[in-house]
């Protein structure tokens, strides 16, 4: 098989989102992608390792590893202590689909880290910097 004939990254998440138990599961997890991801910057850009982020944060590598691999959502515990420890944002609305968000800023609509989508009637929107 020829390199071009791969498909993109892209392309194989848009058809696993077809399955209804994948794309219930990938919205579920969402928001621990976009912490994950904001995470993993805050480390990079810092040249930090994982043990010396847990140093931060009062918490073992182990932790840091399980947060940086975007499977589980952070509690809001957790999202507080990232906030205090490392001058992160979060920004989470959760409405029903059928109303416009009022309380979220455009500014946390276009953030690096977002999950933004609706399940069960409800629009869910986490923004992370």
């Amino acid at each position: 098989m020829k390199l071009s004939e791969l498909k993109t990254t892209e392309e194989i998440l848009r058809q696993d989102l077809r399955d209804p138990t994948f794309r219930a599961e990938w919205e579920r997890t969402a928001p621990a992608r976009a912490v994950a991801l904001t995470v993993l910057r805050y480390r990079t850009d810092r040249e930090l390792s994982q043990r010396a982020l847990g140093k931060l944060l009062g918490m073992p590598q182990s932790q840091v590893a399980r947060l940086e691999s975007g499977e589980h959502n952070p509690s809001i515990e957790m999202l507080v202590r990232l906030s205090r420890a490392l001058g992160l944002e979060f920004a989470i609305d959760i409405r029903p689909a059928d109303r416009p968000a009022r309380y979220v800023t455009k500014q946390a609509r276009t953030a690096d880290a977002i999950a933004d989508y609706e399940a069960s009637e409800t629009a869910v929107l986490f923004a992370a910097g």
